[in-house]
């Protein structure tokens, strides 16, 4: 599987529901042991969420991305966030999910990790690429 972005995203950037910009909307970014998303699914769903229980120092519904910033280039515009950490972590995750908490948990994309990705009593730390390079953001719009 690949990285997922919803059909119903494309349409709510255009109409102007997810607002990147510094200051913007407030986004969160959700752990997956699998997959429960597919390119009609809309909205932020629980289900195969990483557990919040047992000392795994997840929360439920994830973490709240920081530091987001939308730079551009003459034929591309990349959505970037500071990488995210969740210290003491004890879980394995297989995906992510970026979603929109200031638009009722709108879905904005969906990240495959390539297979299980595992902490015990450690630093999960999911980074994101250097938005400098947009083909390699983990958003972004080309004309």
């Amino acid at each position: 599987m690949a990285n997922i972005v919803p059909f119903a995203f494309k349409v709510e950037l255009a109409s102007g529901t997810h607002n990147f910009a510094s200051g913007g909307n407030t986004f969160k970014i959700a752990l997956y042991t699998s997959n429960p998303y597919s390119t009609s699914s809309t909205v932020f769903d629980a289900t195969n969420e990483v557990s919040s229980g047992g000392g795994s120092n997840y929360p439920s519904g994830g973490k709240e991305l920081t530091s987001q910033t939308v730079t551009a280039t003459t034929a591309t515009t990349a959505i970037d966030f500071a990488d995210t950490t969740f210290a003491s972590a004890t879980f394995t995750a297989a995906f992510a999910a970026i979603y929109n908490t200031s638009a009722s948990n709108k879905l904005c994309v969906v990240l495959d990790f390539g297979g299980n990705k595992t902490a015990t009593n450690g630093t999960f730390t999911i980074s994101y690429p250097d938005p400098s390079t947009p083909s390699n953001a983990i958003i972004s719009i080309t004309s």
